[in-house]
């Protein structure tokens, strides 16, 4: 199991051990908290009032299934976006953040199954896969030349190689690409899917994060009633409380297939054994997104998520070495390198030369990825986290940054300071080959 996105931590840490001094801008997680986004006020009102009202209450187990109001509003949400859905509070299941839901999907797996990932993709999802089975993920790819549209042909030949495959799992809007994915693409997985006799599980938490003049299209809508569709989605992103560990999982038209309907009903037991998920953001969920102030608070988030994710764009794609896709929805970019600029002798300068040795001692190590080099140099000499593409089974080189930060001096000054980076970066085989020659 991997998971760069936090792994790295570790190595910041150690870096700090070594030289104290060391001080770090963390562009490798999605926290908004960590990146100045204010909470809304309305939400800090709605839990006082609910602990108020409640009293110890609140403090309490909730439901092991979720909080019945949570479930039936959820349940009238989805009719919202998809008036033809069948969605009852009875096909909806409160996790503790999407976390445990992705473990529980892949833990309760039929033996033998295997579930079809993007790649790059989260690695929470390809990892807990690969872990459960107990053999190498599988994936298909997502096509930077197109947007990072999932490559059709590339997912039915895996379906086609595979034939253990009886789920396709969709990220859209895409962690860490920030992609979304067209109607046309979602119709196109819907069509295999259904040619196949597979489910789908659409992971939809950055859903209502979209910007850029795109438009989020609902699997639910998508798939029309044709095949068993699990849709995941979380109370964390869209308002930044991402310690509230609140996620769910909607299950649409199981009873399209023996299987899916059995596989869903075990899911619905085994929770029952996590006794609950965190009560008090299930208990104010309804009230946080039916309040009048929510609309104003996710369009501002979108336009300062828009404005980020460009003027970051702007900057990198202006970077030699380097092409960008800019984001279109969530808050996290992918920008690649160009074929064959990375070698395993690059460098940065670093100044401790006990950090130095450290670091060359992790990235010497046998196969040790490229673009994982790189993201290591330039943590220890220039204090930037990112994440490897490699961390998410990325097929090409390059590495996972995040929009969210709101301070426009020090966003313009941490991508300007990346990018000069990058160029003295790929600029070092150079010098390095001129030496040795």
């Amino acid at each position: 199991m991997k998971y760069q996105i936090r792994e790295v931590v570790d190595i910041a840490h150690a870096l700090k051990k070594i030289d104290p001094s060391y001080t770090f801008v963390w562009e490798n997680i999605g926290d908004p908290i960590a990146q100045n986004w204010t909470v809304p006020q309305f939400l800090k009102d709605i839990l006082i009032e609910e602990i108020q009202r409640q009293g110890d209450k609140a403090f309490g187990y909730a439901h092991s299934r979720g909080n019945m109001d949570a479930r039936q509003w959820v349940a009238q949400a989805v009719k919202q976006w998809c008036p033809s859905s069948s969605l009852t509070e009875d096909d909806v299941l409160f996790t503790s953040g999407l976390g445990s839901a992705i473990a529980l999907l892949y833990q309760m797996m039929p033996d033998g199954a295997r579930v079809l990932q993007p790649a790059p993709g989260y690695p929470t999802h390809a990892s807990l896969e690969s872990f459960a089975a107990g053999s190498a993920p599988l994936f298909y790819r997502l096509d930077p030349q197109n947007g990072w549209e999932p490559d059709l042909a590339h997912m039915e030949e895996q379906i086609i190689a595979h034939p253990e495959i009886t789920a396709i799992v969709v990220i859209n809007p895409n962690n860490p690409t920030g992609a979304v994915c067209s109607k046309e693409t979602l119709a196109g997985i819907v069509s295999l899917a259904e040619k196949y006799a597979l489910m789908i599980i659409s992971d939809e938490v950055y859903f209502r994060m979209i910007y850029n003049g795109k438009a989020h299209v609902h699997m639910v809508e998508a798939v029309n009633s044709r095949v068993p569709l699990l849709v995941l989605r979380g109370m964390s992103k869209d308002v930044p409380w991402p310690g509230g560990r609140c996620g769910w999982i909607e299950f649409h038209t199981m009873q399209l297939d023996a299987d899916a309907q059995a596989y869903a009903a075990n899911l619905k037991q085994r929770v029952l054994m996590e006794v609950c998920s965190t009560t008090l953001p299930q208990t104010v969920l309804p009230r946080v997104y039916d309040h009048p102030d929510f609309g104003t608070w996710i369009d501002t988030y979108n336009t300062e998520l828009e404005k980020n994710g460009n003027a970051i764009a702007e900057t990198l794609s202006r970077t030699r070495g380097l092409t960008v896709n800019r984001a279109d929805g969530a808050f996290y970019m992918m920008p690649l390198f160009e074929d064959d600029v990375l070698t395993n002798t690059q460098t940065l300068p670093i100044r401790n030369a006990d950090a130095r040795a450290f670091v060359e001692k992790e990235v010497n190590k046998p196969g040790f990825p490229l673009d994982q080099r790189f993201t290591y140099y330039l943590l220890a000499s220039v204090g930037i986290v990112t994440v490897p593409a490699s961390g998410f089974n990325a097929p090409h080189a390059g590495f996972r940054i995040t929009t969210l930060e709101r301070n426009t001096a020090r966003r313009d000054d941490t991508y300007m300071r990346l990018s000069r980076a990058i160029e003295t970066y790929l600029a070092s085989s150079r010098v390095s080959s001129a030496q040795t020659a």
